[in-house]
């Protein structure tokens, strides 16, 4: 917890040090700075789960499954921090759902691994996105989700390991897909186009995408209030329930690891990182910038409102362990977590109301 507090207190310290800036600074700087930093991230730990996925099959001791779930969680930070931004190629080329499609088709999925198919990435890659992806492995590397969120390696067979080093490096195949069509060319049936990074960059007439420098700062903070509204209304409400009765664990996102609440705080921090231009130890404008030009009381206070529903988040986890799933069982838990969706939807309601016409003042 204490490391928590130092993490939120350093966001604090650096949401402080915004310069005001003009519309393409900021547009510039968040889009090369946050948004193809999080996605060559993002290629990077995956490949690097793709390693320590191949050493774990090459060689099963319980320490390169340690190693093999770390990595996971590794990639998984870069994915879930790049959720304010699902637009452009991550869209349009349904990459995506390959990514992270959930739920998982465990019943399918076990019956391929009882079959006699070889199993190769290719043809993982023509089953269904729900057979492929971060959750796929998850299922694999990671305990039952409900008593416990991992396993004896003595666990694995050999056909969950041919699975795993085909999606993995599936996963890391289209996780570089998605870096290249940032920076160098985001349509596959178009040599020409450049990087996604140069279209959302440039906006202009004579760009089909974005006309206009506000066009972009809109679809920044429409992307922040759709992942808001998504977490708050869909990722904890639905698994939720109306009461303990209904809640439901198959509906939990990342059960397996017990990673539920690293991912929505994550999801929360990629709304930081285009709200303040703050991404890892890079520093520069974000929406803040605009906002502080309007109303820096405004400005300011957004930036805390961000920062305290990353913290109720956190505080949703169970003292005893386990995770979201677990939390939701419980009255305790429930009321910790309705409390970060209020959080959130006041959160997406000062974005909607208050942030979003500072575009056109």
């Amino acid at each position: 917890m204490k490391a928590l507090k130092m993490m939120f207190a350093a966001f604090a310290f650096a949401g402080a040090t915004a310069q005001a800036a003009t519309n393409q600074e900021i547009i510039n700087h968040v889009s090369y700075n946050v948004i193809l930093a999080t996605y060559n991230d993002l290629a990077s730990q995956t490949a690097n789960l793709k390693t320590a996925v191949d050493a774990l099959a090459a060689n099963p001791t319980q320490e390169n499954l340690n190693n093999a779930q770390a990595a996971w969680r590794a990639a998984r930070v870069p994915w879930e921090s790049s959720e304010s931004f699902l637009f452009g190629p991550v869209d349009s080329l349904g990459i995506d759902p390959m990514l992270d499609t959930w739920p998982l088709n465990k019943l399918d999925l076990d019956n391929v691994l009882k079959s006699n198919r070889a199993i190769t990435t290719d043809f993982v890659r023509a089953l269904g996105t729900n057979l492929q992806g971060f959750h796929t492995i998850e299922y694999l590397l990671f305990g039952d989700g409900t008593s416990a969120n991992t396993k004896p390696v003595s666990a694995l067979t050999g056909k969950q390991f041919e699975y795993l080093k085909a999606t993995s490096a599936l996963l890391a195949e289209h996780a570089a897909t998605l870096a290249y069509t940032w920076s160098t060319n985001y349509d596959p049936e178009n040599p020409s186009a450049p990087g996604y990074v140069k279209v959302i960059s440039k906006p202009g007439f004579d760009n089909q995408f974005y006309t206009s420098d506000r066009a972009v700062m809109e679809e920044f903070v429409q992307g922040m209030m759709g992942i808001v509204d998504e977490v708050a209304n869909g990722k904890m409400s639905d698994p939720m329930g109306a009461d303990i009765g209904s809640a439901n664990m198959a509906l939990v996102e990342s059960p397996f690891a017990w990673n539920s609440l690293n991912d929505f705080t994550n999801n929360i921090r990629s709304v930081y990182s285009i709200y303040t231009g703050h991404y890892r130890t890079t520093k520069g404008p974000g929406v803040k910038a605009l906002v502080e030009r309007v109303n820096p009381a405004l400005a300011a206070q957004v930036e805390q409102d961000i920062l305290n529903c990353m913290q109720l988040i956190q505080a949703i986890r169970p003292a005893n362990g386990g995770d979201f799933g677990q939390a939701i069982f419980t009255p305790d838990g429930r009321a910790r977590t309705q409390k970060a969706i209020d959080a959130l939807n006041a959160l997406h309601g000062v974005l909607e109301s208050e942030v979003l016409p500072t575009l056109d003042m």
